[in-house]
């Protein structure tokens, strides 16, 4: 990294970044990642390898322990749906791991750097809002497909097979392009911190977790994600604390606060002073006043609502967060979705206005292509922390991708399993051959994992491109996917024509605005976000158009009975009381999450960015004030999701401890009648 002794006023702190001239003019370092990496590849190596093996062995040893001391049935009922009686506290922190992909801690942060404070916001509320309002369907799916495993075997039950076929290719290629922007984020990461190569990278990343997802299913994969979200949540409070407390380089919300306001007063665009206010010209033409420190912001807002179409279509077609649903006991569904929502918002929302806004306060150097890469984070903790950045930042980074990796997995195989094995190969599949083609799946998607990865990589496909074109190719899947559950009337032909025409429809207008806004059609000018955000709304409302019109005209009035017919391969036998799913009770939850759902929906997405126009471009205390409210979400949901599966799995810890004890004192009684008998034997065997 190029430096100089002599100081280029008036710079400050990021002088260190800029060299003087023969003439003595200031020259800005051209990048901050030059071509040498932070770490050597023997830590890359290390930590895709170590990791992986520790989660391997460990998540198996989990368990393992809960099937000897607990008495869980490893039954391929249980390999897919974990015994439906995962309890809030880890479907919240499976919730908060699930969605916490390797774009939610890189394109957080690049937003961030692009659009300043409105970036982080937007990207955490614009993700947010999905996963409380699922938990409405994760309520009916209790109430109305109570045995089913994939979302696609309540689409057959109810619309029939073509309908299923269709859904079923958009539910894979969700998983896809999920997996790609796992991979892609997390290649490149350790490729720019470590030097591995980022094919090898993308190859040895899915490793350990196709090891512990092979051993423990669903189940394994929950235990691993409390695990990883421990450690992302533990590694966000430290950065949060750092940037507004610790740091040298920074170290409160003033220093960052001034860092900001003085690089954006030297910004080559600016034609006069700013002013304490910030009320002046910018280095960001769709802020006001060009400044960073501003939710009046049109890149913010048209990435805001780029955000929220994407992720609804995310996670309405992504299996995993049906398999979820389907895993959580009744009474704990709809509170670990909304609590899983509330928390997981603190991690863009925290992080970025930490490392995003920390990276733009140093001015660091950091290319438009290096932050498409998502590499934002990456440089503030390099900035900060050295090698000791580096390493915690790449640490939690792989607990991300590891953590999605296994999600995707799981969602994968139990759709290639039950939908596509179960129902067109072999309808009578007994337990042990849906275990076993399970376990199938999971090895072959995670090899094609690592194919996926290696292809956008050498088409160079970034992180941030293949995240904001997404809503564009599933983005026609969220409506019909709501109405599955939620509207009777919906019917199967209008759920295929608006899936199938919103999916063409948008393709054809986001290539054709790319050409007529710029002239050309390319990674780069599809990418940006005008055409982007005219494919993906051009996406979701035909597709909710085309279906809602065709089930107004001819509808279904379905009853619901056949998704209530959906068999068990294998008798469920967890031990819930009946009263768990009686209606009433089922009634009441989906009332009291559409109540909070709702409630929180409207602060965050219309009240509360409401409440900032006055403001215009932050001041000192207003910037203070919510710096404290992004430490205070941050450290409270990383204690709360890190306690409450604790404290609710206490019984099953101390079932497991007490077996341990009893197994030691057993061993160790054995070998004391071992010792006596060999003492009495002794004198007999001399004579």
């Amino acid at each position: 990294m190029a430096s100089s002794s002599v100081q280029c006023p008036p710079f400050g702190l990021s002088a260190q970044y800029y060299t003087v001239g023969n003439d003595g003019s200031c020259i800005r370092q051209s990048s901050f990642f030059d071509g040498s990496a932070s770490l050597n590849q023997g830590v890359g190596y290390g930590v895709i390898l170590g990791f992986g093996a520790f989660f391997a062995f460990f998540t198996s040893f989990l368990v393992w322990l809960e099937k000897r001391y607990v008495g869980a049935q490893h039954t391929s009922e249980w390999f897919n749906t974990a015994g439906r009686t995962v309890k809030t506290g880890l479907i919240a922190s499976v919730i908060v791991s699930q969605w916490t992909y390797a774009a939610t801690i890189l394109q957080s942060s690049n937003v961030a750097w692009e659009y300043g404070i409105s970036g982080p916001y937007w990207y955490a509320s614009g993700a947010t809002v999905q996963v409380l309002m699922f938990g409405i369907i994760a309520i009916e799916i209790k109430q109305k497909a109570p045995h089913a495993h994939t979302v696609c075997e309540i689409v057959r039950a109810r619309w029939g097979t073509k309908a299923h076929i269709v859904f079923l290719c958009f539910c894979l290629m969700t998983n896809i392009i999920t997996t790609s922007n796992l991979i892609l984020g997390g290649s490149a990461v350790v490729n720019a911190l470590t030097g591995v190569n980022v094919y090898a990278a993308s190859f040895l990343i899915p490793l350990g977790v196709m090891v512990y997802t092979l051993a423990g299913g669903l189940k394994a994969t929950f235990l691993a994600s409390y695990i990883h979200s421990v450690i992302v949540h533990v590694i966000l409070v430290i950065f949060v604390y750092l940037v507004y407390t610790a740091s040298s380089e920074l170290g409160s919300p003033q220093v960052v606060f001034n860092q900001l306001m003085e690089v954006t007063s030297k910004s080559r665009i600016c034609q006069e002073p700013i002013s304490h206010a910030g009320q002046a010209c910018g280095p960001v033409s769709g802020n006001y006043g060009g400044s960073y420190l501003t939710m009046l912001s049109s890149g913010g807002l048209i990435f805001g609502i780029i955000q929220i179409v994407v992720n609804f279509a995310t996670v309405c077609a992504d299996n995993g967060f049906w398999m979820s649903a389907i895993a959580a006991r009744p009474s704990s569904t709809h509170k670990g979705y909304l609590l899983g929502g509330l928390v997981w918002f603190a991690v863009p929302f925290s992080l970025a206005t930490s490392l995003g806004l920390g990276a733009l306060a140093l001015d660091l150097p950091i290319t438009q292509t290096e932050a498409g890469r998502g590499l934002v984070p990456p440089a503030i903790a390099i900035a900060l922390m050295g090698k000791a950045g580096s390493l915690i930042l790449l640490t939690m980074l792989f607990m991300a991708v590891t953590s999605g990796g296994s999600a995707e997995l799981i969602a994968v195989s139990s759709l290639c399993t039950y939908d596509i094995y179960r129902t067109y190969i072999n309808p009578n599949a007994n337990g042990r051959q849906i275990l076993n083609a399970s376990r199938f799946v999971i090895l072959a998607f995670g090899c094609l994992m690592g194919v996926i990865a290696v292809i956008l990589n050498m088409a160079g496909v970034s992180l941030g491109w293949m995240y904001l074109a997404m809503g564009v190719f599933i983005g026609s899947a969220f409506i019909p996917l709501a109405y599955l559950l939620l509207w009777k009337k919906a019917n199967s032909s209008g759920a295929i024509a608006g899936m199938v025409c919103g999916c063409i429809f948008g393709l054809t207008t986001w290539l054709t605005v790319t050409k007529v806004v710029y002239g050309r059609v390319d990674l780069d000018t599809t990418g940006r976000n005008g055409p982007t955000l005219a494919g993906n709304i051009v996406s979701i409302v035909t597709s909710g158009v085309i279906h809602t019109v065709c089930s107004f005209l001819w509808p279904q009035n379905y009853d619901w009975e056949s998704t209530k017919q959906i068999t068990m391969v294998e008798k469920d036998k967890s031990d819930l009381p009946e009263e768990e799913y009686k209606e009433e009770k089922l009634v009441i939850a989906k009332a009291w999450v559409l109540k909070w759902s709702v409630c929180f929906t409207v602060v965050i997405l219309i009240l509360w960015p409401v409440l900032t126009i006055p403001a215009k471009s932050f001041n000192l205390g207003y910037f203070t004030f919510w710096v404290a409210i992004a430490i205070a979400w941050g450290t409270i949901g990383s204690v709360v999701i890190i306690a409450l599966p604790l404290i609710e799995s206490r019984d099953t810890i101390k079932s497991i401890l007490i077996g341990i004890f009893k197994d030691v004192f057993l061993i160790q009684k054995i070998e004391k009648m071992n010792s006596k008998i060999r003492e009495i034997m002794l004198p007999v065997t001399r004579s």
